[in-house]
């Protein structure tokens, strides 16, 4: 059996601190924020990012066809997606199959709901006004979200 030559703590330190780099983990995480504009809709209606760790960018693909298309698009959403964040911090991207989650439908705009009608809260005489304003904020998001879930129920 041949004896493996020690290792300097400072190289073992210095390989597990590269794999594990909060701060490109925390930027690298912004591509969740753009990831549809940089794929297109087509594919972001059938992949979206899953997780990233030690520069491996992993995303969840609804089925095989679509995992398929992706692999031979990867390297240029790879380089797409290092070109928005700036610098260069994924360095594969890895495809897993899963179930995506469904896009939250946004309203257009000037299609906002009518205000909320419901009894205003009274509310206490506060001296200090942005208390006084923190309140009322409070309170009028409490009526919007209580006149919703009224208009929910059948």
């Amino acid at each position: 059996m041949q004896r493996q030559r020690p290792t300097r703590v400072s190289d073992t330190l210095s390989r597990v601190l590269q794999r594990y780099d909060p701060d490109r983990r925390m930027e690298a995480y912004r591509v969740w924020t753009f990831w549809d504009d940089e794929v297109g809709e087509s594919v972001a209606k059938h992949a979206q990012p899953n997780g990233f760790r030690a520069g491996v960018l992993s995303v969840r693909v609804d089925n095989a066809t679509w995992m398929q298309e992706l692999q031979f698009m990867k390297e240029n959403i790879r380089a797409r997606l290092n070109q928005r964040l700036g610098k260069a911090l994924i360095d594969d991207i890895y495809f897993v199959s899963g179930k995506t989650k469904p896009k939250r439908k946004t309203r257009p705009t000037g299609t906002e709901p009518p205000p909320a009608r419901a009894r205003p809260i009274p509310m206490p005489r506060l001296k200090n006004p942005e208390i006084a304003e923190a309140f009322k904020r409070v309170a009028l998001a409490h009526t919007k979200r209580s006149v919703a879930s009224k208009r929910r129920k059948p």
